[in-house]
């Protein structure tokens, strides 16, 4: 396990994501970073399982010494991705999942063979089973959605192929939140580079962990609704290494209503011709509520959303 906290010596912990991207290169594709209405949209949409989730899920199944088993829980995309690494090295996984889960994002785990266990309560309930679980477990690995070093630096290769794809350094990174792993991983790998970069994390209002924990300096309860954002949505694990570095890293805080979310999802489909899901739509959804400022980043973090939930959204949209 590296050391951390990795925040306070950014050129070591640029290294140590190098020494990552090499590690679980062949785990994962290199996204490409594309024009889209005068921004950069960063198409993690477009990676292996849909979303983002591989490259923190190889990071951390390959650094660890010869699990039996491999633990994890997810509301669907961090699931996905597991059990992607762990097939390819020959490792049995199992799954936790929320009951409240997206059923598409259930049937999509049970259609790959996945052992899905559904727990009742939030996703963080399902973090918390997970752990115990894996705890009980001789030579089991749990694989944390997001409070894990090696899967923060697992999301910080996305930075890292940021700096080699951007032109020049961006006025403004859009980032995703929910645990806070991509935009830690994301930021980590590119303040150094980019100091006057704006870091900032978009996060749906029905679901605000992360910002009430950086306003209180810990993790507390968070008052949830539901979300298109799904994959983003539930609390932090207590103690969780992504609070301190979002509160030293992420510049701005946006919480985007649910039609807002809607409005981008539907954007990237007609402008952009992308199908993202809820969560992935979120920093397109705060660089429309911000408004142009210059020349941003913009990451679609994952394209894993249902056929129903894509109807409803056009339906009668115009």
């Amino acid at each position: 396990m590296i050391g951390w906290p990795l925040e306070s010596d950014l050129g070591r912990t640029a290294a140590a994501a190098r020494e990552t991207r090499r590690r679980i290169e062949p785990h994962i594709r290199r996204t490409p970073l594309v024009e889209g209405d005068g921004h950069l949209l960063k198409l993690e949409s477009l990676q292996r399982g849909g979303s983002f989730k591989v490259r923190g899920a190889a990071a951390a199944i390959t650094a660890a010494s010869a699990p039996t088993e491999i633990v994890a829980a997810s509301t669907g995309n961090h699931g996905l991705a597991v059990a992607t690494v762990a097939g390819e090295l020959g490792i049995p996984c199992r799954i936790f999942a929320p009951a409240s889960a997206a059923p598409a994002k259930l049937a999509r785990l049970r259609a790959a063979g996945i052992a899905v266990a559904l727990i009742d309560g939030d996703p963080l309930a399902a973090e918390l089973a997970a752990r115990e679980a894996a705890a009980a477990t001789a030579g089991a690995l749990l694989v944390p959605p997001y409070n894990d070093p090696e899967v923060i630096l697992g999301q910080a290769t996305v930075g890292l192929e940021l700096l080699e794809q951007a032109p020049r350094a961006p006025d403004a990174v859009f980032v995703p939140v929910g645990g806070g792993g991509l935009i830690s991983g994301i930021a980590l790998a590119v303040r150094d580079a980019w100091p006057d970069t704006a870091i900032v994390g978009c996060l749906p209002a029905a679901s605000p962990a992360m910002t009430d924990a950086v306003a209180a300096g810990r993790v507390v309860d968070s008052p949830l609704a539901r979300t298109l954002s799904d994959a983003t949505a539930g609390n932090i694990e207590a103690g969780s290494i992504t609070v301190p570095i979002c509160s030293l890293l992420v510049d701005e805080w946006v919480l985007l209503e649910e039609d807002e979310i809607a409005a981008a999802m539907r954007a990237a489909a007609r402008e952009h011709h992308l199908i993202v899901e809820g969560a992935g739509a979120l920093a397109l959804a705060g660089a429309r509520r911000r408004g142009r400022r210059g020349r941003d980043v913009i990451v679609l973090s994952g394209a894993g959303v249902g056929a129903e939930t894509l109807r409803a959204l056009f339906d009668g949209s115009g």
